[in-house]
């Protein structure tokens, strides 16, 4: 299992809702189809959150990357991204 965890930031509240929205509705349902196995949004604050993206491996998780890249790029204008991934070592539950 490969995980891609991005901190999103925003300059309002509103522009952060409106790129929630556009994951939710067009974004993920997109890459759920294209082999992401799971998405999950973790609210930080009134403008920023955590993505975590859960993939089979990491030849998946770059395949969605170069996707969807031109549109996070255009996206990217107002918003502030930071991302991390990497294999998952081990979970608990």
């Amino acid at each position: 299992m490969h995980v891609r965890i991005v901190e999103i930031t925003a300059p309002t509240k509103l522009q952060l809702n409106d790129f929630l929205d556009y994951l939710k509705i067009r974004h993920f349902p997109k890459n759920l189809i294209k082999g992401q196995i799971s998405a999950k949004v973790f609210i930080i604050n009134d403008e920023a959150v955590f993505v975590i993206a859960r993939f089979n491996d990491k030849k998946s998780a770059d395949k969605i990357k170069i996707m969807n890249n031109s549109k996070i790029n255009e996206l990217k204008t107002n918003l502030k991204l930071r991302s991390f991934e990497g294999p998952i070592e081990y979970t608990l539950e």
